[in-house]
Parts: structure tokens; C-alpha cells; sequence
């Protein structure tokens, strides 16, 4: 199979990332807060004026979340696809995906208590 030019390819996949993103900002209600929590940790560590690999690590932990977010979304939306019935089944999928964005969520905080108390000491 021919892919065509390996830029083109790179190219298209940004295009159709940034539209995934776009369609999540603007369709997806959990994905815009979290986004907005972006801002607010970047906002943080730019004013505390806390170490860059710190930053990137607190940063990076809650880019992890938002990529949950967005793989919670679409499998909920297959799962929207397969059935409109209920189904104990399609449940424990959907509660297990948004289990996953918890976890993540649950790790973000206990990685900001640390990050205090170690500084506080």
C-alpha cells in the first residue's frame, strides 16, 4: 500500500488530532473543565514560580487526564452506537473508562499534596 508523502501523512494526523481536540472542547462538558484546570496549574506554577521538571511533571500529570478524558469520551460514544438500551454490560464499560479519568484525577492530587507539604517542610 501506498501512504503518499510521509509529511502529508504527519500533516493530516495533526489536522485530524486538532480536530479531535476542537470537536472535545466544544462538544465534551468534562473535557472543558479539565482544560480549564490546565490553565489554572499552569497559571499556578508560573506565579509560585516552581522548577521547570516539576512543572512539566505536574503539567504532564494532568495532560495524562485530559487524554483519559478524551478516550473515556469516544468509547462512550461506540458504546452510544452499539445500543440505546440499557445494558448492565455497556454500564460497566462506561463506569470503568470513567473510573480510569478518577484514577487520574485521585493521582493529580495526591502528586499537588506531596508537592506542598515537601515544600512547606
Amino acid at each position: 500500500m501506498n501512504y503518499g508523502n510521509p509529511l502529508q501523512r504527519i500533516i493530516n494526523a495533526s489536522r485530524y488530532s486538532l480536530d479531535g481536540l476542537a470537536y472535545a472542547l466544544k462538544h465534551e462538558q468534562a473535557f472543558r473543565y479539565e482544560a480549564v484546570v490546565l490553565v489554572i496549574v499552569c497559571t499556578v506554577m508560573v506565579i509560585v514560580d516552581i522548577p521547570a521538571l516539576q512543572g512539566v511533571i505536574f503539567a504532564g500529570a494532568w495532560l495524562v487526564v485530559m487524554c483519559l478524558e478524551l478516550v473515556n469520551s469516544a468509547a462512550e460514544k461506540i458504546f452510544d452506537l452499539l445500543t440505546e438500551d440499557y445494558s448492565p454490560i455497556v454500564k460497566a464499560g462506561k463506569d470503568m473508562l470513567s473510573a480510569s479519568v478518577f484514577l487520574g484525577i485521585c493521582f493529580n492530587i495526591i502528586l499537588w499534596v506531596v508537592a506542598i507539604i515537601s515544600h512547606s517542610n
